[in-house]
Formats: structure tokens, C-alpha cells, sequence
């Protein structure tokens, strides 16, 4: 779901170090990843350029049948439909890269809306979208939230899935606290955070397993939570 890696504690260090440094993290838990025998697939995050470039950060990462390179794509698992985008761009377009981004501009660029069209049109089947940063309006059921987690064009990104038909549920991070919304049909999982919360590995150790059950056009989402990572089970039907 995206922050592969992390900036170095030592803030100090040179450019080169740091970079290093984050690559050796990101490699890390690559290797670990690699241990499961399936298909493996990531999300783009922010702090994955934090030190690099995308293609420095694409370099060390496999996502199974997708061409090396790509941050966006979709594919088939059974009669399910994925779709991962990718919103570490700037306003103007620009792929977030090392100390040329800043983490509350982000943005799924017109390329990208064009190809989320068309491959939303060509599917057949219900469709679990993954995306970094937020696209439903949280601020409207927390009322501390900070819409600056919100991807900015999010309402058209919105209004393309709810069109389709076909979304039945959004999962993200970036948020470090989580959520979970429904909106117009949709519903969208704010996974928490693995980060400022703690040491303990047995209750502070953050993810979800997910089954997914379909059924015609009915289909049933259950979210199995460990950790902080709360639980939901989401029936919902599709077009």
C-alpha cells in the first residue's frame, strides 16, 4: 500500500548516504515480501521518493505480470478486477522525485485518468481499486481529519469509479490513523499506519487480510484486522 521505505534517523548525512540508506530499506522489505511464493504486487507511495526517483525506487521492486516501470496498472485474480493508481505526482504533472515534492500535493495526473477510464470500461468484473493517499472525503466523519491526506482531484477520480459501476470498495494508507467510509456505493478502507504507535510487534504489527466473494453481482469484502487495524465486513452489489 505504498512507504516501502523511510528516511534514515540521521538526518545529518549526506544526500548520497540517505539515499543509500533508503534503498537498503527498501530492499530489505522487499526481500522479506519475496519469501511469499504468490503474486506480489505494491503501491506507489510518497515517502518511497523521498531520497529517489520513481524509476530508482522501481528498479528494486516486482510486481507479478506488470511491465517493470509501471506505478500504475491493473489486473485479474479470479472474477476480481484490481486496479492500482498512483498519486505521487505534482499539480502540474510532474512524477514526485527526491526534495522536489511535498507530501500534501498530491495528484492523479490526466494520463492517468485517460487510462483509468478505459481499463474501467474494459472489465467485466467487480473491481477493488488501491491507491497511496486518500480519495474518499474523511473530513466529513472525522472532524479533526486533514483533508491536505486527500488526493486533490480525488472528486473526479470519485466520480470516474462511481460511474463504472463496477468499484465496490478503495483501500489506502497514508493516513496513519485509518478509517473507513461509504460514499455513494463505495466503500473505502483507510488502512492504519505500521508507524508512531509503538514497539510492540504482537499488537502494534498493522495489516489486514482480505477475502473477497462474489456471487453474481452481489460481493462481500471481509477485512480480517491484526493489530490496531480494525475489521469489516462489506456487501455490496455491482451493475
Amino acid at each position: 500500500m505504498g512507504d516501502f521505505s523511510d528516511n534514515p534517523a540521521n538526518g545529518s548525512l549526506s544526500a548520497q548516504a540517505k539515499l543509500a540508506a533508503a534503498q537498503g530499506y527498501q530492499k530489505a522489505a522487499e526481500a522479506k515480501l519475496a519469501l511469499y511464493q504468490g503474486p506480489r504486487y505494491h503501491v506507489f507511495g510518497n515517502h518511497d521518493t523521498d531520497q529517489a526517483s520513481k524509476s530508482q525506487v522501481q528498479a528494486s521492486l516486482s510486481n507479478t505480470g506488470i511491465p517493470a516501470g509501471q506505478t500504475y496498472y491493473s489486473f485479474d485474480s479470479g472474477s476480481v478486477h484490481f486496479v492500482v493508481l498512483d498519486a505521487s505526482f505534482k499539480s502540474d504533472g510532474t512524477p514526485y522525485a527526491a526534495s522536489n515534492y511535498t507530501w500534501d500535493d498530491a495528484n492523479v495526473p490526466p494520463a492517468e485518468i485517460a487510462w483509468l477510464k478505459a481499463d474501467l470500461a474494459r472489465t467485466s468484473f467487480p473491481t477493488i481499486v488501491l491507491t497511496h493517499q486518500l480519495l474518499n472525503p474523511q473530513q466529513q466523519i472525522e472532524q479533526n481529519f486533514d483533508v491536505l491526506h486527500i488526493v486533490r482531484n480525488a472528486d473526479e477520480v470519485r466520480s470516474i469509479l462511481e460511474a463504472s459501476g463496477k468499484v465496490v470498495t478503495v483501500f489506502s494508507g497514508h493516513y496513519h490513523d485509518g478509517g473507513f467510509q461509504t460514499v455513494n456505493g463505495i466503500s473505502y478502507v483507510v488502512l492504519q499506519a505500521n508507524a508512531a504507535y509503538g514497539n510492540d510487534v504482537s499488537y502494534h504489527n498493522q495489516y489486514a487480510l482480505v477475502d473477497v466473494y462474489v456471487d453474481g453481482k452481489n460481493v462481500k469484502v471481509v477485512v480480517d484486522g491484526h493489530g490496531m487495524q480494525k475489521s469489516y465486513v462489506i456487501r455490496t452489489g455491482v451493475r
